[in-house]
């Protein structure tokens, strides 16, 4: 009896304890939102249609892809590379600089909000059908969006599926964040149709090794340093260089080919 006792008062302490003591992580799950409810009850379409007005970077940015290319073939470091390619392989100084414009147009991204809005609708479709929820910390988001007007930003998720960046693109487009350009393989860029989507969807295309080839990591450094400097986009890199197969993360590949340039910001940056 006294046993029986002792339990009964044991279980009623328990039970009549703050709920954050007995579940730790019920408080932290109550910080999630479930995006996916709103989706369930309002149409996809007015969801994709809807007026998508993304907070800005306040320093000097560029709203124009054509500008962007400008500002990188224009940059003193890659005037110093394409004169140097040119005297170590004796290629004119003019072919050289059209060999790099060749490249930068193979990289770069053009982002289209009719192609966006178009994967607004679809991905709302798939996530509905194979997801029973979405979560996400709203906190962390209304942090993003305060970072993303006062300092460029780079974005380095997991690389679990080829769901991970179609699900951060679709959370920044649902919150009114700036799309990324997302850093995608070549083999992406093989896929006509659905390589030139992503493409206006904000993919850029990058070999997935340089090798030796200075003109091309010149390009590949200055797009991505003009992007940085300018708050042209957040930036995203898959660190892990590959999607993993077995649903768990891998080790990050530093090589490279896969290091994002280190530049001294302007005045202004930090």
């Amino acid at each position: 009896v006294n046993d029986f006792s002792f339990s009964g008062s044991y279980f009623e302490s328990i039970y009549s304890a703050p709920s954050e003591l007995l579940y730790p992580m019920l408080k932290k799950r109550d910080d999630f939102e479930d995006v996916l409810e709103e989706r369930r009850r309002s149409s996809d379409l007015r969801y994709a249609l809807r007026c998508y007005s993304p907070v800005l970077y306040k320093g000097p940015t560029t709203s124009k892809a054509s500008e962007l290319k400008t500002m990188v073939l224009q940059s003193d470091q890659l005037h110093y590379v394409v004169n140097q390619v040119s005297r170590e392989s004796g290629v004119p100084l003019d072919e050289v600089q059209a060999e790099a414009s060749v490249i930068l147009e193979e990289m770069a991204h053009r982002l289209q909000l009719s192609t966006v809005r178009f994967f607004a609708f679809t991905l709302s479709k798939v996530f509905k059908a194979i997801f029973r929820s979405i979560c996400v910390n709203e906190e962390g988001v209304q942090r993003l969006q305060q970072v993303v007007q006062e300092h460029p930003v780079v974005l380095l998720p997991s690389h679990r599926s080829y769901m991970d960046f179609l699900l951060m693109s679709y959370l920044m487009y649902t919150y009114d964040l700036p799309l990324p350009a997302i850093a995608a393989g070549m083999d992406f860029m093989g896929m006509k149709v659905v390589g030139e989507m992503l493409r206006m969807s904000g993919a850029f295309f990058i070999r997935r090794s340089f090798g030796g080839d200075k003109l091309y990591w010149a390009v590949f450094s200055e797009y991505v340093k003009t992007m940085l400097r300018n708050g042209f986009a957040p930036l995203e890199f898959f660190l892990e260089g590959t999607r993993s197969r077995t649903s768990k993360s891998l080790t990050p590949k530093l090589g490279k080919s896969w290091e994002i340039p280190v530049f001294v910001p302007s005045p202004g940056l930090i």
